[in-house]
């Protein structure tokens, strides 16, 4: 504690020193430029694969600017993309229904899960040293590889221009406070980038307006004003060190890892059986090394390859004390997970108007777990690889086609001994045109079909006893369709609109057999159709404005379900955002988020709409001088109580204090 309050202290002395570094004549770009080795996909030079399908992207200003601290919080902000929390604390994203086990996170282009569950916190990874994030929604492009169903997130860190440089941030709240620190430096060929995010969260606030749910002879955990068990204690470290020998020739070695301590609310209903469970040990470790080389004038290639580790600690107490664990839910739980892989990208652009690439990942998965103290420890493996072939075509000045196939094939190698399927393969396509209709407007329609294989857990879990494994499951299939239009329009501003339309078969699905215990089975459909609507406005002198909507209509379509209803999905989702710049020095930024309709299944089997919300932010920020800015914010202005999971209400009334400098 005393270490993490003295670097708190120093990012605000910091802050104060580096004001004055830069001179008056000069302001320098905030830190860190995107670090391009980082990409799969190149949206910098608009390749045409980032065209044909509704691609989002929040770039380090954006970040800065909302005070996005995680992942999820940037992510949060994009249209059509709602984030769900829920039992266990995490950040739950959802992309035009499909959940996160089905739209993978990638980070500098190296796939990042947890080798169990299929898929990361987003809420855990902090934005610290991160310059953009993209999110490629429908038809993502086939060299990103295997299980991108519902759409890929690409996370990219910096990288420094300058022989010195760096940044300083600190929020400070009434029950919390956040530091970052990064600082980097560009010499001759060589560069290094290093950062440190630190956070300290004793509890979240919720609204005055909760009110202990009434359930017949049961009381709720949950009595309000601090949220119980809502603790958080983080820190974030990363390196990366790259040598550019050449033109056309750069390599690069990273290092990052996120420790927690954390809490994990209850459900506030007595009713769902609230579990107490702490996270007290919870890491993530990432080792890679990233080479681009340009073989010829028409050729190049880029190399990745990453060892990955996840562990955690997960304690599972008797009741609201947090100090026995004697019940027979209580336990003491370790993962032990890795993966090794690696990928290769060729590019080619020798014949004319033509992109052409080729792609190839290999990734080996390793999960061991020991459910309570003394219990025997668990193995499970299993092996991915996807081959790849992309073809970016000009047919036109205005006009261009994108063809794409990928064959993914997932082993499962070793089950704790267990039964083993034979090897599970996909063929997967993608097919998209973008046409520009006159200087100003822009058509594209695609069409994909996308796959995604069971997870570790899917296959070989008993779920605490309570499941049979079915190591015989296949993979899930989808069709996504899109069609959009982007255009400026009168008044300075840009219009974007989309329609899609996804096919989801064989859905993986829970039945109950035998005396009440479930089994996966591939025996769902579903389908996912709607629209995204989005305007940014220019027109007013020192204001600008930005508004989505999103409409998302999520089916089941399961012969034989129980209802219509698919969770964690928001059927009408209203985002705004006004950025009023007063003068040099004084600018406003005030935000308002409405999600309605967003169904979730009770334990009982019930399904409940959750309440519809508005939430508001604002954010004053004063530039005291060039490179130094105080700011100060309110989110959850109106203090609305709210939930995005069933029994988890969300942050009441919050106020931040901020410090930023950049040299």
């Amino acid at each position: 504690m005393i270490r993490a309050k003295l670097f708190f202290i120093l990012c605000i002395l910091g802050s104060f020193f580096l004001s004055g570094y830069v001179t008056a004549e000069v302001q320098k770009e905030k830190s860190g430029e995107v670090f391009e080795l980082g990409e799969i996909v190149v949206t910098a030079n608009s390749e045409a694969i980032s065209k044909v399908a509704t691609t989002e992207t929040i770039d380090r200003d954006q970040i800065q600017l909302n005070d996005f601290n995680s992942i999820a919080d940037a992510l949060d902000a994009m249209p059509g993309l709602a984030i769900s929390t829920g039992s266990r604390n995490e950040a739950y994203v959802n992309v035009r229904g499909f959940n996160q086990r089905y739209v993978p996170i990638f980070f500098d282009g190296i796939p990042w899960y947890i080798p169990y569950d299929g898929y990361v916190d987003p809420g855990e990874i902090s934005t610290g040293n991160i310059s953009r994030i993209t999110l490629s929604k429908g038809a993502s492009s086939t060299l990103y590889g295997a299980n991108t169903m519902g759409g890929v997130i690409n996370i990219i860190s910096m990288r420094p221009t300058e022989s010195f440089e760096g940044s300083v941030k600190f929020n400070y709240g009434l029950d919390n406070y956040r530091g970052t620190v990064n600082l980097g430096s560009m010499i001759g060929k060589f560069y290094i980038m290093g950062g440190f995010t630190g956070l300290n969260s004793d509890y979240f606030e919720m609204s005055e307006d909760y009110v202990p749910p009434d359930e017949p002879d049961q009381d709720s955990p949950e009595r309000g004003d601090e949220r119980d068990n809502s603790y958080v204690r983080s820190h974030t470290e990363s390196i990366k060190v790259g040598f550019m020998p050449t033109e056309g020739h750069e390599y690069a070695l990273g290092y990052y890892k996120t420790s927690s301590d954390k809490g994990l609310p209850p459900n506030v209903y007595p009713s769902e059986r609230p579990r107490f469970w702490r996270f007290p040990e919870w890491e993530k470790t990432t080792y890679y090394f990233i080479g681009d080389s340009r073989i010829t004038d028409n050729l190049s290639a880029k190399v990745r390859l990453y060892h990955d580790e996840y562990y955690n600690v997960l304690d599972a107490f008797d009741d609201a004390n947090y100090t026995t664990q004697n019940a027979r839910s209580s336990f003491h739980s370790t993962y032990d997970d890795h993966t090794d892989g690696g990928s290769l990208i060729l590019r080619t652009d020798y014949f004319n108007k033509n992109i052409l690439s080729f792609s190839y990942h290999l990734k080996n998965d390793v999960h061991k777990s020991q459910g309570n103290t003394g219990d025997p420890w668990e193995k499970w493996e299993t092996r991915t690889s996807s081959y790849g072939v992309e073809d970016s075509i000009e047919l036109t000045e205005k006009a261009f086609l994108v063809a794409g196939m990928n064959y993914d094939v997932q082993e499962a190698k070793y089950a704790n001994g267990g039964p083993t399927r034979d090897d599970d393969d996909s063929l997967n396509g993608i097919l998209g045109l973008t046409y520009g209709l006159t200087d100003k407007t822009e058509l594209h329609v695609s069409a994909a079909k996308k796959t995604r294989f069971p997870t570790q857990k899917e296959l070989f879990s008993a779920y605490q006893d309570t499941a049979i494994p079915n190591p015989n499951l296949r993979k899930e299939e989808s069709i996504n369709y899109e069609a959009g239009i982007s255009s400026a329009v009168p008044f300075e501003s840009i219009l974007d609109f989309t329609l899609f339309y996804s096919d989801v078969t064989d859905l993986i699905t829970q039945i109950t057999v035998g005396e009440d215990l479930d089994f996966n089975d591939n025996i769902g459909e579903a389908s996912y159709k709607g629209f995204e609507f989005s305007l940014s406005n220019t027109y007013f002198d020192k204001n600008k404005i930005q508004l989505a909507y999103a409409y998302v209509d999520a089916q089941n379509e399961s012969p034989d379900r129980d209802s219509d209803y698919l969770p964690e999905t928001p059927k009408h989702q209203f985002k705004i955002t006004d950025l009023i710049t007063f003068n040099d020095y004084l600018s406003l930024l005030v935000k308002a988020r409405y999600d309605k309709g967003q169904k979730e299944e009770k334990r009982n089997g019930d399904w409940v709409e959750l309440d519809d919300y508005w939430v508001f932010d604002i954010k004053g920020m004063f530039q005291m001088t060039k490179n130094f800015q105080v700011n100060m914010s309110l989110q959850n202005l109106l203090d609305e109580n709210y939930s995005t999971g069933y029994g988890f209400p969300r942050e009441g009334r919050s106020l931040f204090i901020g410090l930023e400098a950049n040299f």
